[in-house]
């Protein structure tokens, strides 16, 4: 059970019979480019995807322009935008759901579902996080005034990825059901991952060397300043630890790139860019462990990437996955500088087989509760709630 729910009758929008036009579950995001739109992308991807295979009618409508040439297009539910009319989609699904917050396709989604009487739900992705909050925060509180507060409100359910999003999403909604559906991983894309030579033929600065890797987008809000300077301590006594970037620049390479050159550390980083496909599977391969330093996070998607890909985890509470530590499958520490210099430490005197046996952990972890197929059935129940009525399901906390 994944929240303590009291069974209620259904906050379903009561509207006019479905036609025959309806029946579909729609989701409505900005845009479908991973290196635009970071991990909300394979959030969206493998969510609809696993709908797709559970029977679900499912389109995905966006109002920018997607970027799909380095995604597996098999199983990708039907795609439609930017040219589609937002308004007629919205208005001949069953349930559409809204990803983001601050954002024009979750205005115009909210306001034409609630014209045609259809129930949606709004997925923040880490958006009502409050280090998120706390950016640009004067045009957000306006925003919420005059906009998003009534978007949330009006909501049938709302949708938290992590345990704390619960209440950051209350806090803007405190009398909207929440349901608590994680993301989740496939996990055939990280089975029988490339040797580490392949890497290293291309990167001969990696050979022999304790690869630990920072797979995401480099935004500032990734904790790369504390990184650097964690980094900078721990070089010293441990002479083949090597950083391993990979991920699309938003902010944070130059300032760490900066960082790293006046620490004299240039020849113990790499900066892959962005990856996808064999390339990323490239990296998983190769790497000894991975870390996640964050000031703020939904759910990331990295993380259970990595925890699929059996690597040893260095994760903060700010990436709100406290289970990962009750399962000893992870390292957790605080968002500080000094916590994740001292993780880094404990993961690097680790004995390779004890990292992998976190690995392993890890790898369990994802497999019993946090792959796509079981999160589909849990969000499917939603749906079915919100068009049907009855009993709320148990991922619903109301």
């Amino acid at each position: 059970m994944l929240g303590s729910v009291q069974r209620q009758p259904s906050r379903g929008v009561a509207g006019p019979a479905r036609d025959s036009e309806r029946g579909r579950w729609l989701h409505l995001c900005n845009g479908l480019d991973p290196v635009r739109d970071g991990g909300m992308v394979p959030s969206i991807l493998g969510m609809t995807r696993a709908l797709d295979r559970l029977g679900g009618r499912i389109s995905i409508v966006t109002v920018t322009p997607s970027r799909l040439s380095d995604v597996e297009r098999e199983g990708l539910p039907r795609l439609e935008g930017p040219e589609v009319s937002l308004e007629r989609a919205v208005a001949g699904a069953e349930v559409a759901h809204l990803h983001g917050l601050w954002q024009d396709q979750t205005r115009r989604g909210a306001r034409a579902a609630s014209r045609s009487r259809i129930p949606y739900l709004i997925a923040a992705h880490g958006m009502a996080e409050p280090w998120a909050l706390a950016q640009k925060r004067w045009k957000k509180k306006l925003y919420l005034a005059l906009v998003e507060s009534r978007n949330l409100r009006g909501s049938a359910c709302l949708h938290a990825l992590s345990r704390p999003e619960i209440d950051h999403l209350r806090g803007l909604a405190p009398w909207t059901p929440v349901a608590f559906v994680p993301n989740g991983v496939d996990l055939s894309a990280f089975d029988d991952p490339p040797p580490r030579s392949l890497l290293e033929a291309e990167h001969p600065e990696l050979v022999g060397k304790t690869i630990i890797l920072f797979y995401g987008r480099l935004h500032p809000k990734k904790g790369l300043d504390m990184l650097a300077e964690s980094f900078a301590r721990l070089a010293p006594d441990y002479p083949s630890a090597h950083l391993l970037l990979a991920g699309n620049d938003d902010g944070a390479w130059a300032p760490f790139r900066d960082r790293i050159l006046a620490l004299g550390l240039a020849g113990k980083t790499t900066y892959l860019g962005h990856v996808a496909g064999e390339q990323a599977r490239r990296v998983w391969g190769a790497a000894d462990c991975f870390v996640l330093p964050s000031y703020s996070e939904g759910f990331s998607m990295a993380v259970l990437e990595a925890m699929a890909a059996s690597l040893p985890c260095l994760i903060t509470t700010a990436c709100h996955f406290p289970e990962s530590a009750a399962a000893g499958a992870a390292v957790v520490v605080e968002p500080r500088s000094e916590s994740v210099e001292r993780g880094l430490r404990e993961m690097l005197d680790r004995t390779p087989q004890e990292r992998r046996r976190l690995g392993r952990t890890a790898r369990g972890l994802v497999e019993s509760s946090y792959t796509w197929d079981r999160q589909a059935d849990r969000l499917a129940s939603v749906y079915q709630w919100l068009s049907g009525g009855g009993p709320a399901p148990d991922c619903v906390v109301l």
